[in-house]
């Protein structure tokens, strides 16, 4: 399924690529080198793992085959990786032309709220007929963390998308007001209620995180700041907060297991990190998780590690697999994309609000993905790879 969705991706962007006024847009992007420098040599470390010689010490599994080692303990585990980082770079690729101009940037980030209110709307529909896994909202996903981590971002988005509407529509007329704030108050309501449906407590503390960093991004960036509060306004925030109160009930009943959940998730990073420590410079190769896992197995940590098949954790999980030297230059391509595109949203003539909804959405899944494994569903890491696309080029456009 992974392939086939990574092919799909490339599909996608031959299709762009084929006409010619976008392959220039692309062309036109500032600092794309640096970024394909830094992916080029996390594929690079990722071939290389294939073939480069390894000692018994540190892939001690090779030694049970007779084979002549190398450092990735699973090769065709590392290739369909290297497949699917492909993938992630099209569909970056596809979002880059999707916000090369200002007004194309600003349409995909009205449907993409549109959608994902849709999106929570049906996810809301499925959980009240009893179709979500173990009783919390999964958003259709195999885990409901997965599905609050989907939702975050949209949360994200969507509210930046209402803080430029409520701006844009401070002198229309109420009517045509409420109209024009209907449809993101909408989304963002129905988004919300599926995020607090997750019980996802890391799920709900990284969007809650990310928002605050967004508003207070927004408010600082503002010469003048006004605020005016309406009994009305009071009166529909109070209500919205009673609804989510009530929906919240399954995640305040996981509040007792987090003490057991830490020490479970503690001692899921204390054995992979131990793995890291063990071959610390190309890891044991993209892909590896499960091997490593299964290896790692003993009496006293069984119950814990059997039935996972992710460490929980995308940092530690990118650090045994692909070592110092894949991962450094993976968390740098990731952080430079962000910070360039904070660095230039400044310089923007219009759509800064957007443009930091974009940014900020990337917070949730840098502070989620530290005790979850998000970033492991490759629609997920698309979604991502899309927005991060599109931010990159939204922040850079000029009219």
């Amino acid at each position: 399924m992974a392939q086939g969705f990574s092919l799909a991706l490339a599909v996608a962007l031959c299709v762009v690529l084929t006409r010619p006024r976008l392959r220039n847009e692309l062309a036109e992007l500032k600092f794309a080198w640096p970024l394909l420098g830094l992916f080029a040599t996390v594929l690079g470390v990722a071939f290389l793992t294939l073939y480069l010689p390894a000692s018994s010490a540190s892939t001690p599994a090779w030694a049970l085959t007779g084979a002549p080692g190398v450092l990735s303990i699973n090769r065709s585990a590392t290739w369909l990786e290297i497949v699917k980082l492909g993938g992630l770079a099209c569909i970056f690729a596809v979002g880059c032309v999707q916000g090369a101009r200002g007004e194309r940037a600003r349409t995909t980030v009205e449907w993409i709220v549109l959608l994902g209110g849709v999106y929570a709307a049906a996810s809301i529909a499925l959980y009240l007929a009893g179709l979500q896994v173990k009783g919390r909202l999964s958003g259709g996903f195999l885990s409901a963390n997965s599905g609050a981590t989907v939702f975050g971002m949209l949360a994200v988005v969507t509210t930046a998308f209402l803080l430029r509407q409520l701006r844009r529509t401070a002198r229309l007329n109420q009517d045509d007001r409420l109209r024009k704030l209907a449809t993101p108050a909408g989304s963002l309501f129905c988004i919300a209620t599926c995020l607090v449906l997750t019980a996802s407590r890391m799920g709900l503390a990284a969007t809650g995180a990310s928002i605050l960093v967004l508003l207070a991004w927004d408010l600082a960036s503002q010469r003048k700041i006004r605020i005016t509060v309406r009994p009305r306004d009071l009166a529909l925030t109070l209500a919205a907060l009673v609804v989510v109160a009530g929906a919240s009930a399954p995640m305040w009943s996981r509040v007792h297991a987090l003490d057991s959940d830490a020490s479970i998730r503690g001692q899921i990073f204390s054995t992979h990190w131990s793995a890291f420590l063990a071959s610390p410079i190309f890891g044991r190769g993209l892909g590896s998780f499960n091997d490593i896992n299964s290896q790692a197995l003993t009496t006293e940590n069984y119950s814990v590690l059997w039935s996972i098949r992710a460490a929980h954790n995308v940092y530690i999980q990118w650090l045994e697999e692909a070592g110092l030297a894949g991962a450094l230059p993976m968390f740098a391509l990731v952080a430079a994309i962000m910070l360039v595109s904070a660095f230039h949203v400044a310089r923007m003539r219009s759509g800064q609000t957007l443009a930091r909804g974009l940014v900020v959405s990337g917070v949730v899944v840098l502070l989620h993905g530290a005790t979850d494994y998000a970033l492991q569903v490759p629609s997920i890491a698309a979604f991502w790879a899309f927005l991060l696309g599109l931010q990159f080029a939204f922040t850079q456009w000029r009219s």
